[in-house]
């Protein structure tokens, strides 16, 4: 009988261990809920209750100084109010309010162009506060500025243009090959100056105050650069126009109709079936006004490039590739000598290249010039040079004679030509090799 009692105490314990576990978590449930109250009563309170306005910048900010240049500078506004800012002179000081906690205030002076420090201020304003004044203050420095660092010129345009700007008077040293076409009030010159032959100069601009105890001035470099380019070039293939140039101006053609006054140069079939050639007669000529221009100090062309695109009918006859004596009374420059083989040249150059030239076929030959360097050039090889100098090669200024010979001589015959070109400078071999496809 004694078992059962046992049980029935054991249940009895384990009941009233749970009844005050769940007594115990009612109260820290209670406990939870009402702190929980009481913290977002506190919540609504702090959220019902306005903070503290303020309204001001610091000390150190209250003066704000720039030099002579455009600047911008940022000041803090500490607030939590809606402000607003002034500026006593926008026509140089102006001021922009930006969304932010810092540097909320910006302020932004232009270029001080006159010769004397100048001031602003910048009222800061909120609605029950008294006003913040900012001192703004612009100091003074000559100054010369221009839009661009340097100029690079070439002959294309013989015209360029330079922006200045200075808040004191100035006066400009010029390169003696550049010279002031016309100024515009704010600042802008137009210069012109005068073309080159293949190379390169440079020098200066200056721009310095007049004031000679101003020690202000700008240097702009100058730089003009030309490089050897085709500048005459003429295919003959428009038969209704024999003189059309695909480069540069057209050709002139030169008839003596003295002897021959029925001299007519003649469309004839080309170095192939699409290109046309042009036959010149004995004793007639192209006239041609290449437009080159000289180096300094020459009054002639000293270094340039002939090509001729040429078929001869017949060996053992002379022909003439240009003259450099418009008045055409004494010999020509460059032959194909009437020698069998041919040869090509002169007697200052010397005579070279036999064997390479066959009557009825076309050759294409390059003559390069420069004093003391002379090329010739046949179908891809390089078969002459010259030292020679003599004055005879230099180009008048005001055109060239092409393919034709003297007057007062009746030895020169005629010949096909399919292209004439002039470069304005002594192509080097492998220029030529390049223009000819050649390794």
């Amino acid at each position: 009988m004694l078992r059962p009692q046992r049980k029935m105490s054991y249940n009895r314990n384990h009941n009233l261990i749970r009844m005050q576990i769940m007594d115990k978590l009612a109260r820290i449930f209670v406990f939870c809920l009402i702190a929980s109250l009481f913290i977002a009563c506190e919540e609504d309170k702090q959220m019902t209750e306005p903070l503290a306005p303020y309204f001001g910048v610091a000390g150190s900010e209250l003066i704000q100084e720039f030099v002579g240049e455009s600047d911008t500078k940022y000041v803090t506004v500490s607030t939590n109010r809606e402000f607003k800012a002034v500026s006593s002179d926008p026509t140089w000081c102006n001021v922009e309010i930006i969304n932010d906690k810092t540097d909320n205030l910006k302020i932004t002076v232009s270029d001080n162009e006159k010769p004397k420090r100048r001031t602003a201020e910048i009222t800061v304003s909120s609605s029950g506060f008294d006003n913040i004044v900012i001192s703004v203050v612009q100091n003074w420095s000559a100054t010369i500025t221009t839009d661009k660092s340097y100029v690079l010129l070439t002959n294309k345009h013989l015209e360029f243009s330079l922006k200045i700007r200075s808040n004191i008077d100035y006066e400009l040293e010029l390169p003696s090959w550049i010279s002031e076409k016309s100024s515009q009030p704010d600042g802008t010159h137009i210069f012109e100056f005068s073309p080159i032959s293949p190379g390169e100069r440079s020098d200066n601009i200056i721009i310095k105050a007049k004031d000679e105890g101003s020690n202000v001035r700008v240097a702009v470099p100058v730089v003009h650069r030309e490089r050897i380019k085709k500048i005459g070039s003429w295919l003959f293939d428009d038969p209704t126009n024999l003189v059309k140039a695909t480069v540069g101006k057209d050709l002139q053609i030169v008839r003596n109709t003295a002897y021959n006054p029925d001299a007519q140069f003649l469309s004839v079939e080309g170095p192939s079936s699409t290109n046309k050639a042009v036959r010149i007669p004995v004793n007639c000529h192209f006239l041609a006004d290449h437009g080159m221009v000289p180096k300094e100090g020459e009054n002639y062309i000293s270094e340039y490039t002939l090509f001729f695109e040429f078929k001869i009918p017949a060996v053992g006859r002379f022909y003439t590739f240009f003259q450099t004596n418009l008045n055409n009374n004494d010999d020509g420059e460059i032959f194909v000598r009437s020698a069998v083989p041919p040869t090509i040249g002169v007697g200052a150059t010397g005579y070279a290249g036999g064997g390479l030239i066959k009557a009825n076929e076309w050759h294409r030959l390059y003559l390069s010039f420069k004093p003391g360097d002379v090329k010739f050039f046949l179908d891809g090889e390089h078969f002459h040079s010259s030292t020679t100098s003599q004055a005879r090669f230099r180009l008048n200024l005001t055109g060239v004679i092409l393919c034709g010979g003297p007057w007062t001589k009746k030895d020169d015959n005629e010949f096909d030509i399919g292209e004439i070109s002039i470069w304005n400078g002594a192509l080097t071999i492998d220029d030529i090799k390049e223009l000819e496809g050649v390794k």
